[in-house]
């Protein structure tokens, strides 16, 4: 233990740190867009490190203690600033690791490991830009640098990296456009910064910071921050995010890949686990390409319906097996995780999800038996964010209760017009040839929605006979086709009807 004494105390308040500063972080987001998540990002990132760090006993080494944060880092990225400061940090604990542990390193050691940590960093992002997290980390290395060549100590090397870490941070503000004209640093930035500054109290002493002058986050002449509406936000609309296993390295071709989907990609490695990130406008594509890497979960949410929504109210999250539906679930306001193989859905991934919809409550519904049973083993556990599973268990459920979702109004109960979705939506399946009777036998004039889920190679002139039938049974009846690309069955159906 008394090996990994300061190590565990850093990692400790590290996350600790972020969690205080975790609203003023969102606040200030700005870049890549302004989704105001980056410090929910970090936090979540840094507390899944921990976690697996709390679940290693008293007397594991420096070396299982590294190991252990640096894959359930990785395994818990949020987002792009959560990718970065998982590679960062993986980087660093490796370099000082190799170096004999942290309480161990001389200088030099803390220099050259900041040196290569900042390079893990840039290493993560296929198009890094100045003026962010990652300026900061090539800072840090620089200021700890000089100081060993001034021949410093290693608690004034820490220190003077947090010092030139701070004047980088204060320096985005001018170097990053979108954070000059909101009048904010680098969210980011800032968060790496506070990292360092824990890492700085670890090792020089709680009071080794306190003679220094503080950077200001928000840096507008009427002193309050300027918020940005939806309308503003820039990229690709979808944020998809998935871990992948692969002893070879993945990274250049699989960012390669995603740098042809869309943009913000980050693809970061360790212990063979492999995790993809990328801002798009096609998420079925990124969800493809995620298939294709025998991703078993991925995650898919709608960043700008995202950010008009309130973190303290209800969260609503999808379990699905059809790529395709990933798209027009995360426009309701879902989080929805993709499960190829639904019998193969990890704890971990839905436990995520859940965090992710919501830091109140959530309401999870699933598209599969399976998938909704691992729901409901977490349910049981589950304290906070409070957690919902609706008894649905099939695609056509899915549909019906996310959209009944997105349509609530004040003083409607999320969780109860869900369920009453679910309960008024008859489900089945069928083939292109069977199809038209097969409708013909579920809708009468009580209906309200037909919705069909069309699979892998089914052409979507199959419906054109559905909507004649549909119309002449049901006139009033919306038909609603979702290009599901599952493999199985040929078509989903869905007929939701008047209770």
């Amino acid at each position: 233990m008394a090996e990994t004494t300061e190590l565990r105390r850093w990692l400790d308040s590290g996350v600790r740190a972020v969690k205080q500063a975790r609203e003023r972080l969102d606040s200030i987001n700005v870049f890549p867009v302004p989704d105001s998540d980056t410090g929910t990002n970090m936090y979540l990132t840094l507390q899944e490190g921990n976690r697996a760090v709390a679940k290693l006993s008293a007397d594991a080494t420096h070396r299982e203690v590294v190991a252990a944060f640096a894959r359930g880092a990785l395994m818990g990225a949020r987002g792009n600033s959560g990718v970065i400061v998982s590679q960062y940090l993986a980087g660093f604990l490796s370099a000082i690791d190799e170096r004999g542990g942290l309480g161990n390193v001389d200088a030099q050691q803390i220099a050259q490991s900041l040196d290569l940590a900042a390079d893990a960093a840039y290493r993560a992002v296929s198009s890094p830009v100045e003026g962010t997290i990652l300026t900061v980390a090539r800072a840090a290395a620089k200021g700890a640098s000089d100081a060993v060549a001034l021949g410093s100590r290693r608690e004034a090397t820490i220190v003077a990296a947090v010092i030139s870490a701070r004047a980088a941070l204060a320096r985005t503000h001018d170097q990053l456009p979108s954070a000059h004209e909101a009048g904010v640093v680098d969210a980011g930035a800032a968060g790496l910064a506070l990292q360092l500054e824990m890492l700085a109290e670890t090792l020089a002493g709680p009071d080794a910071l306190a003679a220094l002058d503080e950077v200001e986050w928000e840096i507008t002449d009427r002193g309050a921050l300027r918020m940005h509406d939806a309308a503003h936000l820039s990229g690709g609309a979808y944020e998809v995010m998935f871990v992948t296993s692969s002893e070879a390295d993945i990274r250049d071709a699989l960012t390669g890949e995603l740098e042809t989907i869309g943009d913000s990609v980050a693809v970061t490695g360790a212990h063979d686990l492999w995790q993809a990130h990328v801002h798009t406008d096609e998420p079925h594509l990124a969800v493809e390409r995620g298939i294709a890497s025998r991703a078993r979960q991925i995650v898919v949410r709608n960043v700008r319906v995202a950010h008009e929504l309130d973190r303290a109210t209800t969260g609503i999250v999808a379990l699905t097996s059809c790529p395709g539906l990933a798209e027009p679930l995360a426009d309701a306001g879902a989080v929805v995780l993709v499960v190829p193989d639904p019998t193969a859905l990890k704890k971990r991934s839905l436990r995520r999800a859940v965090k992710d919809a919501s830091g109140v409550s959530a309401v999870v519904v699933a598209g599969h038996p399976a998938l909704r049973a691992a729901a409901q083993a977490l349910e049981r556990k589950r304290r906070r964010p409070s957690l919902t599973v609706l008894e649905a268990q099939h695609e056509a459920h899915v549909i019906a209760a996310v959209a009944a979702a997105a349509l609530v109004t004040p003083g409607q109960d999320v969780a109860t017009e869900m369920a009453r979705a679910v309960e008024a939506t008859a489900v089945g399946q069928s083939t292109p040839d069977a199809l038209d009777d097969d409708v013909d036998r579920m809708i009468d004039r009580s209906t309200e929605v037909v919705s069909l889920v069309l699979g892998a190679g089914v052409p979507d002139a199959v419906a054109d006979s559905v909507r004649l039938s549909v119309h002449a049974a049901a006139p009033l009846a919306d038909l609603n086709v979702y290009r599901g690309e599952q493999a199985a069955p040929p078509v989903i159906i869905g007929v939701e009807r008047t209770l």
